[in-house]
């Protein structure tokens, strides 16, 4: 009997299960960021260009952006204006970290950590006639608009998780796992299915800390591949070349096309 999860059948994160995630996302980052040493503060992610320090500013910005719509446009419109060589989003990212260059460590972890019940509770409440407006055209699975709904019911509470693996990289401190786990894993298999299309039917089994069975694409499998999950979601994020895909059966070539695939985080 199969008992891969069909990936496109999870569904979308409804906004008060993404109020409940982000609570544990964020509290796993303040404590995370609280136990960082001075040190700690100016060294190097995995994210180009960012030191730790750069990161909380990042993830500080996005709490900001959850809370306060016209936050939100407005980053927008000067990304676009300062970083026209990056994506909207990426230039986006970008004003959030300069919105905050004059604050110290201490006061990076205050502002983050008095934010999370706030953030929590704009998700649960966000109005359903804003979450369809777009804010991207292109961005989001399916090359469809990127609505405000899956902004901040998907995309940031993703951005925020894996970041939690980011700074455990950069660091080396363990990261705690949180009660969003399977939640985001879910999302993050779901947007893959979406950037599968129809191709050839896999099936994928994850090991280590993310771990689970899927199926991509509809039909008896082609291939079974095996994969790391952090590094499956590393790859699909885009910060590693080097996926670690294994073909355990079938078509090896379908262990590259998904090492290839992107989605937005």
């Amino acid at each position: 009997m199969n008992s891969a999860i069909h990936a496109s059948t999870v569904e979308a994160t409804g906004k008060a299960a993404a109020a409940d995630a982000y609570v544990s996302v964020m509290t796993a980052l303040a404590g995370s960021f609280d136990a960082l040493t001075p040190a700690q503060w100016d060294l190097d992610t995995e994210c180009t260009g960012w030191t730790v320090r750069h990161l909380a500013a990042h993830l500080l910005g996005a709490q900001e952006d959850a809370l306060a719509m016209p936050t939100v446009l407005w980053r927008r419109v000067r990304g676009r204006r300062r970083y026209p060589h990056l994506s909207l989003l990426d230039a986006a990212n970008q004003v959030q970290v300069d919105d905050h260059a004059g604050l110290s460590a201490a006061e990076l972890c205050s502002a983050y950590r008095d934010n999370i019940a706030k953030v929590a509770r704009r998700v649960a409440t966000f109005p359903r006639v804003l979450a369809g407006l777009a804010v991207d055209k292109t961005m989001a699975p399916g090359n469809v608009p990127l609505r405000l709904g899956c902004l901040f019911n998907v995309i940031y509470l993703r951005d925020a998780w894996m970041h939690g693996f980011d700074l455990a990289g950069a660091t080396g401190q363990p990261r705690a796992a949180t009660t969003a786990d399977a939640l985001v894993l879910g999302q993050i298999m779901r947007d893959t299915a979406t950037a599968w299309g129809d191709g050839p039917a896999v099936e994928l089994v994850l090991a280590g800390e993310l771990s689970g069975t899927w199926q991509l694409g509809d039909g008896d499998p082609q291939a079974l591949l095996r994969a790391d999950g952090i590094e499956l979601c590393r790859s699909l994020s885009g910060r590693v070349a080097e996926t670690g895909i294994a073909t355990v059966s079938g078509d090896p070539g379908l262990a590259e096309r998904l090492g290839a695939v992107r989605i937005l985080f």
